[in-house]
């Protein structure tokens, strides 16, 4: 399949200040409307808790389920943990996607692209509308405020997909929505709406709630996607239809590979705590991959290229983005080696693409 659903999800405050210049489809890191990131206390160590490994079965089906099932297998097999379903979340979620459906916005580039009181309009419901449908809440926040969640939430949408499996597909081969799916969220709500002639809508509601900051491996761990040993990766990422768009010079880029350096005991990273001595991609036989590397501001190094990336929500957040798709059913080799606050970090592992998309 070609991969071109737009995804959107809710910018970081430094993708926000820059939206008027870069966001041209609708998707905030991924595609659509966003709204303000949600304003998260700077926690201590002790408020994060370690990777949950298990959560109550869920009740999700159809669509749902199989997004459900995709999300907990890559955080496990990535290192980031578990996500619990959220009955609250889920009611956000479900109340967003038949406003954008009922209201024939799913495909409504003019409102999907603008900014709504510097809200995203795919994830903006504007009360004002004529004959508006389903009104549930300016932002994401408040959605799920009125949905009786108490906590901090981050959205992402996708538009276009034909199930849950293609939604999955596209947040996985991104940039900015990838970031978060692998944030220290531990609860979820989804939320599938086929359409009604004016496009599918699928969301995704990512929470934290409770005494906990979120989940975060233990000390000496890193998150990596794809992780070691996936297979069936896809080849070609269409990175123009992710708002903001990453490495927007490019047609077309390879599938984006993510290192996230936080853990429980390094769950705050400045840009100044790490410097990057190595960070390349390459075929089985040792052939070089050329590819971008992107981090916050402050991030150093000593090594390879760096390109800053203001959207991207943390400095521990680091992403190599091939400058051309990936060849079909390939290995590939991924060799990251880094100081993080004075000790090294190094990693070394292999993925397999699977059919051209």
């Amino acid at each position: 399949m070609n991969q071109i659903y737009r995804i959107l999800c809710t910018p970081t405050a430094a993708a926000l200040a820059s939206a008027a210049l870069v966001l041209t489809l609708s998707a905030c890191g991924g595609g659509g409307a966003s709204a303000p990131a949600p304003v998260t206390p700077t926690p201590t160590p002790a408020n994060y808790s370690a990777l949950l490994s298990s959560v109550a079965p869920a009740s999700y089906a159809g669509e749902q389920a199989s997004v459900l099932v995709r999300t907990n297998a890559i955080r496990l097999g990535a290192g980031a943990g578990l996500l619990a379903q959220s009955a609250a979340l889920d009611t956000a979620a479900s109340k967003h996607a038949a406003f954008l459906v009922n209201n024939r916005l799913a495909s409504n580039s003019a409102y999907l692209d603008a900014l709504h009181e510097g809200v995203l309009g795919g994830h903006y419901e504007d009360p004002t509308l004529p004959g508006v449908l389903g009104f549930s809440g300016k932002t994401p926040q408040a959605r799920a405020t009125a949905a009786a969640y108490a906590g901090t939430v981050s959205e992402l949408v996708l538009l276009g997909a034909a199930s849950g499996a293609e939604c999955m597909a596209s947040i996985e081969n991104s940039v900015y929505h990838l970031a978060r799916l692998f944030s220290p969220v531990v609860q979820v709500g989804l939320a599938f709406n086929a359409g009604n002639g004016s496009g599918s809508v699928c969301v995704m509601e990512l929470g934290v709630s409770g005494n906990t900051a979120g989940q975060l491996p233990g000390a000496g761990s890193v998150v990596t996607y794809p992780y070691a040993g996936q297979s069936a990766v896809l080849p070609t990422f269409y990175n123009r239809a992710e708002t903001p768009t990453p490495v927007a010079d490019l047609a077309l880029a390879g599938h984006p590979v993510l290192v996230s350096l936080y853990s429980l005991a390094a769950p705050s990273l400045q840009g100044s705590d790490i410097v990057i001595q190595r960070f390349a991609l390459s075929r089985a036989d040792g052939q070089p991959v050329s590819a971008r590397l992107l981090a916050q501001a402050g991030v150093t190094s000593s090594g390879p290229t760096l390109g800053i990336d203001a959207n991207l929500a943390g400095a521990g957040t680091l992403f190599l983005v091939p400058g051309a798709p990936l060849a079909a059913n390939t290995t590939y080799r991924v060799t990251f080696a880094a100081t993080l606050k004075g000790q090294a970090v190094a990693r070394d592992w292999s993925f397999t693409t699977g059919a051209a998309n």
